[in-house]
């Protein structure tokens, strides 16, 4: 028998949830970090809502159906708006605030649609619009951009071109020769293809990447139904994460489709009992993991540690037995991980990538707890952007985490408890505990931003479910269409526009966001003047990644207050006008941290002294006399 507290454990969990959640946002008082106040907010919120609802006990009302009259219409709506989008697309320069608007009344119908499904042809038209959104999404940055968008895309599109005139992996940069297969790829379909880099690019990548979101579908579907399956997919598939690395094709963006595939194979291996061909597959796939990123198939294996340790645990708590599941698969995850990165050789310090991951924790953990915050200086704190500005971008993922830990909840309430519940609870806390926590601490070297994608996966299926219960509370049709449609209307658009996701058309922190995506006169003017000049000084970003790209010398990188030299050529970008560039500000005692300036008209005037000696749209030129 499973004592009264262990079966009341998520009303436990909530009630313990509230008191943390107030515990967190009161830390932003000490440091103004806009994520602490969103992650308290939504821990807070949503554990009082739960308790809420399982203290008032609201009846909970059976499902209605739609008329096939208002489906036409639904479908109609959604074909209007999509086109309507694309036209917007088609005659803007950038993506103005129109098109995250109609975006998102898409997504709004096309929930309410999946709601409202009944039967396969339902299914598969919902599954269809959502494949086509994902492509609006990613293409609307992809195809805007002179070549690829993205930081880490610009260097590792040039090893791609490399590898495709070469042949030989050895022209990839750093420990990259070690984990070759998106490099091997895009190379292979550039050179069959015979297609443009940037094309290639996006059939090696963004097409599976698209298409990789049926595994997240395929998984939530298995345990939760068709309708909480596709709404697992449209959530994930307008995070604002899933947006970036979808429309920035590089080693990350393929890691995140080998590990979709690969936790819905290793589902298909267990459920509903061990199958040795699927057990197979995935094996294959953890060595093509471990050899395709290195972040990725840490995160892997940590997964599926945690599924194994959550599998554990319920099995001790629940089931009174040391029945555990993933036992052989994690530690064939855990030795292929160990034995790559021993190999793989660190190229700054000859050291293999094991030895560097582990001293760097090492000097962490026996360090002094790195408490700092560049938010709780002063200076800084002074400088930052509005409070609702902050917190828009922040918005989505307050809502995502919101209906996530609802989710979680009521997959450890004693009606919908079961081993996979408990196992997707543990596993999303273990993975958004490392990343928000490490860094708190000062571990940032997880590169925490990578993390998030990996994690949607399981707080898409968990949010997914909550919204799905939390809709069977309004007893009319009507109240629950009008739920729907804000919620995933409303997270739609903040997820779209998030700086995350929206570098190069920000509707909110304009000053404080640097966009990576280049127009195609930016990229071609760099090119040009590359062919009769290397002495270029450029603004960070633009010098970092295009100018350094096509340029047989490194271009000098802007900084606020340089001095310009005799022969030099001044790169000016008409993006200057109106948006920011990022320069460092030093800290006595600690690092230096970013900050932004936009340079203006007025800084643009005052080349007028110099030469002009190219110019088309976007990009000038002058010669420093």
């Amino acid at each position: 028998m499973v004592s009264n507290t262990l079966n009341k454990v998520d009303c436990l969990l909530a009630a313990l949830g509230v008191v943390f959640g107030i515990v967190i946002i009161s830390l932003y008082a000490v440091s103004p970090t806009i994520h602490i106040f969103s992650i308290g907010m939504a821990l807070t919120l949503s554990c009082y809502l739960y308790l809420v609802i399982t203290h008032v006990q609201f009846p909970i009302y059976p499902q209605q159906n739609l008329s096939r009259k208002w489906k036409t219409v639904l479908d109609i709506s959604f074909l209007l708006l999509f086109s309507l989008s694309l036209i917007i697309l088609h005659y803007s320069e950038y993506r103005p605030f129109s098109y995250f608007f109609i975006y998102s009344l898409c997504v709004g119908s096309v929930a309410v649609s999946i709601f409202f499904s009944t039967h396969k042809l339902d299914y598969l038209t919902q599954y269809s619009k959502i494949i086509l959104l994902s492509f609006n999404i990613d293409y609307s940055i992809f195809n805007l951009a002179g070549f690829i968008p993205g930081a880490d895309s610009w260097k590792q599109a040039k090893m791609n071109y490399l590898l495709s005139q070469t042949g030989n992996i050895g022209v990839l940069f750093d420990k990259e020769m070690y984990f070759p297969v998106m490099h091997i790829q895009t190379a292979i379909m550039n050179i069959t293809s015979n297609v443009s880099l940037k094309d290639a690019s996006n059939f090696a990548i963004i097409i599976p990447f698209v298409l990789a979101s049926s595994f997240v579908y395929l998984t939530s579907k298995h345990f939760f139904g068709e309708r909480v399956g596709l709404f697992t997919m449209l959530l994930v598939s307008i995070s604002d994460f899933n947006i970036y690395w979808g429309s920035a094709p590089q080693t990350t963006s393929y890691g995140i489709i080998l590990y979709y595939l690969l936790i819905y194979i290793i589902i298909k291996a267990y459920f509903p009992k061990p199958n040795p061909k699927f057990v197979s597959l995935s094996i294959f796939l953890i060595f093509m993991l471990t050899i395709t990123q290195a972040v990725s198939s840490f995160i892997f294996v940590t997964t599926i540690l945690s599924l194994f340790f959550g599998s554990v645990f319920y099995s001790l708590i629940y089931e009174k037995s040391t029945i555990s599941m993933f036992r052989n698969i994690s530690l064939v995850s855990v030795i292929a991980l160990l034995q790559w990165w021993f190999i793989v050789v660190f190229s700054k310090g000859k050291e293999s990538l094991f030895d560097v991951v582990v001293s760097t924790f090492y000097n962490h953990i026996t360090g002094p707890v790195d408490l700092y915050r560049p938010e709780t200086v002063s200076i800084i704190s002074a400088m930052l952007p509005p409070f609702l500005e902050r917190f828009a971008n922040t918005f989505g993922l307050f809502l995502f985490l919101f209906f996530g830990i609802i989710g979680s909840l009521f997959c450890l309430s004693s009606k919908y408890r079961s081993k996979t519940n408990f196992m997707f609870v543990f596993s999303l806390t273990i993975l958004l505990g490392i990343t928000f926590c490490f860094p708190f601490f000062g571990l940032r070297d997880i590169l925490p931003t990578r993390w998030f994608s990996f994690e949607y996966f399981f707080l898409s299926i968990l949010a997914s479910f909550s919204i799905f219960k939390l809709a069977a509370y309004f007893k009319s049709g009507r109240s629950r269409l009008i739920f729907i449609s804000i919620v995933f209307i409303v997270f739609s658009f903040f997820m779209s526009a998030s700086t995350v996701s929206n570098l190069d058309s920000p509707l909110w922190l304009k000053n404080n966001t640097v966009s990576t995506t280049f127009t195609l006169e930016e990229v071609s003017g760099a090119k040009t003047l590359s062919k009769l000049g290397t002495n270029f000084i450029a603004d960070p970003s633009f010098g970092n990644l295009v100018v350094n790209s096509y340029s047989k010398r490194y271009p000098t990188i802007f900084s606020k207050d340089m001095r310009f030299n005799h022969g030099s050529v001044f790169l000016w970008r008409s993006f200057l006008e109106k948006r920011p560039i990022e320069y460092t500000i030093p800290l006595v005692g600690h690092e230096s941290i970013p900050s932004h300036i936009v340079l203006g008209q007025i800084f643009h005037s005052r080349l007028s002294q110099y030469d002009k000696i190219y110019d088309n749209k976007d990009l000038s030129a002058y010669y420093i006399s």
